[in-house]
């Protein structure tokens, strides 16, 4: 289950190569951690040190070259990555910008598109002073953005992907469906979170790296933040959010519980937020597109005569990180396509400060969509 072959990521980088050349893109500088594991298989929360940039040069038609700190030498080299050049970090007044620049001057002759990672949902994992320094010694060179061609690739995924992400989202889902079970009123939300994450490891996930957990009588209020102290009371509800990961790959998606008994007004805001995340299902299909799912969801809460809340998208792409393009939102045209992983999240505020959030993990398949979460229930799980 661990990792992947040498072909994988040949195959990754082969297919990166193709929209270089019809993007005439002569060179593309990877510098952020999720991409630079794409493209290479490193598996390290190294990432987590500020101190050293990384560097990844795929050029048109040869194998990358890794321009890195030496420290990660090592571990690299334990990877498909054979070409790789080091330098002594931390080193602030030239962070391996030199190197840099005498490595891609190597590769287009000073002339030529360098692609970056400059657009949406992407960043520079270097300094801007670092990044000026590489432009102005490049000045024969244009600097691009790669990031579109980038989540062209990231979000078709492949079949050793998708079975990670099936795993972890597999070992999720039965935790959920078994957590009323090891639960009462009167715990806090962080007793609770605790036996959720010990629960989530026990089974074979490896990360929770997103955790939020929210509650309050017939709702919350906001769905980002750590758990806390709240003792559930009789009328709570709660829920949990996990970005847990299996291999770096992510599953994403909440479930809700009652505490004692629930209005009736909380259970038919329930009730129609359930069937607004059943009438998006009817949109996931290739050919169709976010914006169709979103305004499915719309459709429904706009019926509802209950207020719709500014959230935002309403689902988004999943893998190697724990939101990826496209949004689940009306302005976002993107038409689905066999093999992307996607969330739908409908979301609403019923009543001021009570909010109610629903959210699955899907597949886009050939002429459909397979549900990779265990559904959430019609009726909400009671804690007595």
């Amino acid at each position: 289950m661990r990792g992947f072959s040498k072909k994988e990521y040949q195959e990754r980088i082969l297919r990166l190569q193709k929209k270089m050349q019809e993007n005439n893109i002569d060179v593309t500088l990877v510098t952020s951690p999720h991409n630079f594991r794409y493209f290479t298989g490193l598996d390290s929360y190294f990432w987590e040190s500020p101190t050293r940039p990384w560097f990844l040069l795929i050029s048109q038609t040869n194998d990358p070259i890794a321009v890195i700190p030496s420290i990660g030498e090592t571990a690299l080299k334990k990877t498909w990555i054979t070409k790789i050049i080091t330098w002594p970090s931390p080193q602030p007044e030239d962070e391996g910008v030199s190197l840099l620049i005498g490595t891609l001057k190597k590769i287009i002759n000073n002339k030529g598109n360098i692609g970056c990672e400059l657009g949406p949902e992407s960043h520079l994992r270097m300094s801007i002073n670092d990044f000026d320094k590489l432009r102005k010694n490049m000045s024969d060179c244009n600097f691009v953005d790669a990031s579109k061609i980038i989540w062209d690739l990231r979000m078709i995924k492949s079949q050793v992907e998708i079975k990670k992400i099936k795993k972890i989202i597999s070992i999720a889902s039965e935790v959920f469906d078994n957590l009323p079970d090891k639960i009462r009123i009167g715990m806090t939300e962080i007793e609770i979170c605790n036996i959720f994450k010990k629960e989530l490891l026990n089974k074979g996930a490896d990360h929770t790296l997103y955790m939020s957990c929210s509650s309050g009588e017939g709702g919350y209020d906001q769905i980002i933040c750590d758990p806390s102290e709240k003792k559930l009371q009789n009328g709570d509800v709660l829920i949990i959010d996990t970005g847990t990961t299996l291999d770096g790959y992510f599953c994403d998606f909440d479930r809700n519980y009652g505490f004692g008994i629930m209005t009736k007004k909380f259970n038919k805001a329930y009730l129609t937020l359930w069937e607004a995340s059943e009438k998006a299902l009817e949109k996931v299909k290739p050919g169709f597109t976010c914006a169709d799912i979103s305004n499915s969801i719309i459709s429904v809460l706009n019926k509802s005569n209950l207020s719709i809340n500014s959230i935002g998208r309403m689902g988004h792409g999943l893998g190697l990180q724990l939101t990826e393009p496209p949004s689940i939102m009306s302005n976002d045209n993107t038409i689905l396509k066999e093999n992307m992983i996607i969330t739908i999240e409908p979301c609403y505020e019923y009543l001021p400060g009570k909010m109610l959030v629903i959210e699955e993990n899907i597949l886009i398949t050939k002429d459909g969509y397979e549900l990779l979460t265990s559904r959430t229930p019609k009726l909400l799980p009671i804690i007595n």
